[in-house]
């Protein structure tokens, strides 16, 4: 996420973190220094925006002051938010050996036989009829019920350009029309057509997120009553669910595309890797 601080803070014209930034007539940013080396307009009174070519003459240029302070302070922010933004590999000490549940699965799901992959298809499965399993939408919940303590679990979702994934509470009614909200008693981020990337809050909160996503970690702590979406390609920070009500069993949510071809959209749930691997200790202290 800090890269997205940086890039919205750089220069249109050298790419480095903006320095005394004025505006040209058409909203164009650069910093000062910059102004030298654009283009000058035909007659040589102004200067000629790289983007658009509008002319902006001296008088039109305005020193972009509030802009220059906010700069400064990205600029000295960086490396906390660096840190700060970054997952802490010790979260994998949390994982879950997750498998989906079957009884919880919408019809049209294909469900892998390690329980671990799920995706939509046009053929209606001959399922056993109960009460747990979701109708009409395309959705599955994972196996495990969290009532305490720290859990973490990670998801591929591959090249999908459809799906959602987090957790919600057992109560919920998946026996109507599932609407994504923290009010409904879901707390998930997903993308939908043209890479938009949203958090399930009420209304959306549209994410800054890596297109090239491939990977998720997912940290559920019901001691700090919240749940964290993690980019496991480079260790950033999706979005945090903070305050979420304890009153009841969660579970792991998964949606997969529904608009695709069949077995083109898949999502799994990642194996449990062991600690060591990563130099952590084998139990949570």
């Amino acid at each position: 996420m800090a890269h997205f601080f940086k890039e919205n803070s750089s220069c249109y014209f050298c790419f480095r973190y903006l320095e005394n930034p004025v505006y040209l007539n058409c909203g164009y940013i650069c910093c000062l220094r910059c102004l030298d080396s654009l283009e000058k307009s035909p007659e040589g009174d102004g200067v000629l925006c790289p983007n658009c070519s509008v002319v902006s003459l001296k008088e039109d240029i305005k020193h972009a002051r509030q802009l220059r302070n906010l700069v400064t302070k990205v600029k000295d922010l960086e490396p906390q938010l660096n840190f700060i933004l970054t997952m802490d590999p010790s979260m994998k000490i949390f994982q879950v050996n997750m498998t989906l549940d079957v009884d919880t699965a919408q019809n049209n799901l294909i469900i892998s036989e390690d329980l671990r992959s799920v995706y939509h298809t046009s053929q209606t499965q001959d399922r056993k009829k109960c009460a747990e399993r979701f109708d009409p939408s395309p959705c599955v919940l994972g196996s495990s019920r969290f009532t305490s303590g720290c859990h973490y679990w990670e998801v591929v979702v591959g090249t999908s350009k459809e799906w959602d994934i987090g957790i919600c509470k057992e109560s919920i009614n998946r026996q109507e029309v599932v609407y994504l909200s923290e009010k409904k008693g879901f707390w998930t981020v997903g993308v939908r057509d043209e890479e938009v990337y949203a958090a399930s809050t009420d209304p959306l909160t549209v994410l800054l997120v890596n297109p090239r996503l491939h990977r998720v970690g997912i940290f559920l702590d019901l001691i700090e009553k919240s749940v964290s979406f993690w980019d496991l390609g480079d260790g950033s920070h999706i979005y945090t669910f903070l305050e979420i009500p304890d009153t009841e069993p969660f579970r792991p949510f998964f949606s997969p595309a529904n608009t695709y071809p069949d077995e083109e959209q898949v999502i799994s749930i990642c194996p449990v890797m062991n600690p060591s691997i990563f130099g952590l200790p084998v139990n949570p202290v």
